[in-house]
């Protein structure tokens, strides 16, 4: 039995791969997603509720759809549980605040397996209780792993981030980027900032991602030349059309 990677599936394929952020902790969110044609979602260990077995059920769900399930998790520095995340079946991972490429050599170490790295070996739901041939292999070629920029420090050190063997995809949160710059998220430092990472992604072949919020942003990004790009939160995407339908109702009335 042959693992598969839906969203090196569909960069090979169409150049760009679209995602959500899902902080909902609803598998039921992530099934509509993956119904409407979604590439990946970033379940969000970080800011949000969700815990491990919620996230199994959210990672079900998008595999019945070929959507790719990763998860942002909470502590750049706990490898235990990306570890264990990758034990239960996610399709890979994003790793927030990364800053130095001795912290990135750290999770790459953590998350893959010798002689890549030093993750454990298990028998559970990552390797299918053992139905996935030559596990250690395959997880290693297919899982993913995404390491954010987010801080000046971050910026000043991608060159050498972005050569750390086993990493796939940079990805950039613009707004802990701006607060740490100490500026607005359309300041020329900001934009500048992310020109740098762009540059440094397609220096080294690492795949470029970033944040949008709208369809006309997430567009806007892919133009650029980032591929791995998000193009809503379900929660605030909920928060804000859910208030335009109760508002047009009352002020209709």
């Amino acid at each position: 039995m042959k693992m598969r990677n839906f969203t090196r599936e569909k960069l090979q394929t169409n150049g760009y791969a679209l995602g959500a952020f899902v902080a909902s902790g609803s598998a039921m969110n992530c099934e509509c997603l993956g119904i409407n044609g979604l590439d990946f979602i970033l379940i969000d260990a970080e800011h949000a509720q969700t815990d491990t077995e919620t996230i199994v059920d959210m990672v079900r769900a998008s595999e019945l759809y070929g959507m790719s399930a990763f998860v942002r998790v909470y502590d750049p520095n706990d490898f235990p549980q990306m570890s264990r995340l990758l034990d239960v079946g996610v399709h890979g991972l994003m790793v927030p605040m990364v800053e130095t490429p001795e912290q990135a050599r750290a999770i790459t170490d953590a998350v893959k397996f010798p002689p890549l790295g030093r993750r454990g070996a298990n028998g559970g739901r990552g390797p299918r209780w053992g139905k996935y041939e030559n596990y250690p292999q395959q997880a290693n070629e297919t899982l993913y792993t995404i390491m954010q920029c987010e801080t000046r420090l971050g910026v000043e050190n991608i060159q050498a981030i972005c050569q750390t063997p086993g990493l796939d995809c940079v990805f950039i949160g613009t707004a802990d980027l701006s607060q740490n710059l100490g500026c607005a998220p359309n300041d020329p430092a900001v934009n500048t900032a992310v020109e740098q990472v762009l540059a440094a992604c397609r220096q080294y072949g690492i795949t470029p991602g970033i944040v949008a919020g709208t369809a006309e942003a997430a567009l806007a990004r892919i133009r650029q030349g980032f591929q791995l790009v998000t193009c809503m939160n379900d929660q605030v995407f909920f928060r804000q059309e859910s208030e335009k339908r109760i508002q047009a109702v009352r002020n209709a009335l």
